[in-house]
C-alpha cells in the first residue's frame, strides 16, 4: 500500500504523444477509445474488434497486425520506441509482463491492466472543459464505478456552461477591476448565484445577464 503514496493526479497535454497499447481485445478497445482523441495511438496484435477497425478506418488510431506471441524482443521494442506511455493489455499475464519489462528498460511510463504500473488511468468524466478523475489505484473497480455513477448525477450540463460564463467574466473582470480580491468575490457571488443557475435553464444569455446584474451590483456597493 506505501508505494500508491507515490501517486498524484495531472492533467497531461497529450499533443504529439505516442501511446502504444498491445491486444486488440475490449480491454485494448477501452484504452483506445480513451487516447485516440488527444494521442497519436498504436494498437499491435493479431485481430482486433470490430471497434478498433472502425477506429482504424476513420484514422484515429493505428493497427499493426503482429503475433505478439511470436514476436522478438527486439521486434517489441522497435514498437514502443518514442512511446510516453505503454499499455500491455494482451489476455496473457506472461506477455504482458514481459512487455512491461521491456518498456522499463527505457524508462517509458506504463499501464498495467493486472498489476498497478507506474500509471494509474482513471474513471473520466468530461462535460466539455469540465474533465474529473475517478480512481481507486486499482484496488475496486466497484467503488469507481459507483463513485462515477454518484457523481454524473450532480455534473449538470449547466456546468459547462457555468465554466464558459465564469471564463468570460474573468476577461471582463480583469479590464475593469484593479483588485485580484474584488474580482474574485464577485466571481464566487455569481458562482453562488441560484439566480444565475437557474438562468441556464432559460439561456446562457439569461444567466448572463443575471451576472452582470452582480458585477454591477458589487462595483456600485464597492463605490467604484
Amino acid at each position: 500500500m506505501a508505494e500508491t503514496n507515490n501517486f498524484l493526479p495531472l492533467m497531461l497535454d497529450l499533443s504529439g504523444r505516442k501511446i502504444v497499447i498491445f491486444g486488440g481485445g475490449s480491454v485494448g478497445e477501452r484504452k483506445a477509445e480513451l487516447f485516440s482523441s488527444c494521442a497519436d495511438t498504436l494498437i499491435a496484435s493479431l485481430e482486433f474488434s470490430q471497434q478498433l477497425q472502425e477506429l482504424e478506418a476513420s484514422g484515429q488510431v493505428k493497427l499493426v497486425r503482429i503475433d505478439l506471441l511470436e514476436a522478438s524482443d527486439s521486434e517489441l521494442r522497435e514498437l514502443i520506441s518514442g512511446a510516453f506511455i505503454v499499455i500491455p493489455a494482451t489476455s496473457n499475464f506472461e506477455l504482458n509482463q514481459k512487455i512491461t519489462a521491456i518498456a522499463r528498460e527505457s524508462d517509458i511510463l506504463i499501464n498495467q491492466v493486472d498489476a498497478l504500473g507506474s500509471v494509474v488511468i482513471p474513471s473520466v468524466i468530461k462535460r466539455e472543459d469540465l474533465v474529473i478523475g475517478i480512481s481507486t489505484l486499482g484496488h475496486s473497480p466497484a467503488v469507481s464505478k459507483y463513485t462515477r455513477r454518484q457523481i454524473e448525477t450532480l455534473i449538470t450540463p449547466e456546468y459547462s456552461d457555468m465554466i464558459r460564463l465564469q471564463d468570460e467574466t474573468r476577461s471582463y473582470l480583469k479590464q475593469h477591476v484593479a483588485e485580484q480580491r474584488k474580482r474574485k468575490t464577485i466571481l464566487w457571488k455569481i458562482l453562488e448565484s441560484e439566480e444565475v443557475w437557474n438562468g441556464f435553464s432559460e439561456s446562457y444569455e439569461k444567466a448572463a445577464e443575471r451576472a452582470h446584474a452582480i458585477i454591477s451590483e458589487c462595483l456600485e456597493n464597492s463605490g467604484k
